[in-house]
């Protein structure tokens, strides 16, 4: 069934209030990766239910609110949503067809989000490394280097992707 506008528009300011909320939220609890996954599960319920474009819109608009009302207080959960969350909810949505039910498409699922999970650590090192304080090289350091960290996040990755997956398709199935 193809939604309205409205309705589209609604899906999309809902999600994005939601997924802005939890980037807020970040800064004043533990679960920081469990909320940014439920602002990355926002955005991928609004591309499956909306489009690309309104999935898009709703993460620009979380973001530009988490700025709003964060500031820079949440700089590392801003950059981790920005720059791995709200990307991997795009692709996720992108190959959203691949299932890990079957071998041949839980195989490629694997290496793209491997080949994802590399790229966002690159692009997350090198923002930490000029734009934040943060000492990335001491954060690495500490767990082996950055290639043993490169390993631990492709790990967590596929993990995260799994899980994100089953969740997504039973949430999918509840939301009308």
């Amino acid at each position: 069934m193809k939604e309205s506008g409205s309705r589209k528009i609604t899906y999309s300011a809902v999600g994005a209030a939601v997924a802005a909320v939890c980037v807020f939220l970040t800064n004043f609890g533990w679960l920081k990766v469990s909320l940014l996954m439920c602002a990355a599960l926002c955005y991928y319920i609004v591309c499956v239910k909306c489009g690309f474009w309104y999935g898009v819109a709703g993460i620009a608009v979380s973001l530009l609110v988490a700025v709003c009302v964060g500031g820079v207080f949440g700089l590392s959960a801003l950059i981790l949503n920005a720059f791995v969350f709200a990307p991997f909810a795009l692709l996720s949505y992108a190959i959203r067809k691949l299932y890990y039910v079957r071998v041949k498409t839980a195989f490629l699922r694997l290496g793209i989000m491997a080949a994802f999970a590399n790229v966002a650590l690159c692009v997350v090192w090198f923002t930490a490394k000029w734009v934040t304080t943060i000492d990335v090289v001491a954060v690495a350091s500490r767990v082996g280097g950055y290639p043993l960290l490169a390993l631990i996040f492709t790990a967590l990755t596929l993990l995260f992707d799994f899980l994100f997956n089953q969740l997504s398709i039973r949430m999918i199935k509840l939301i009308k």
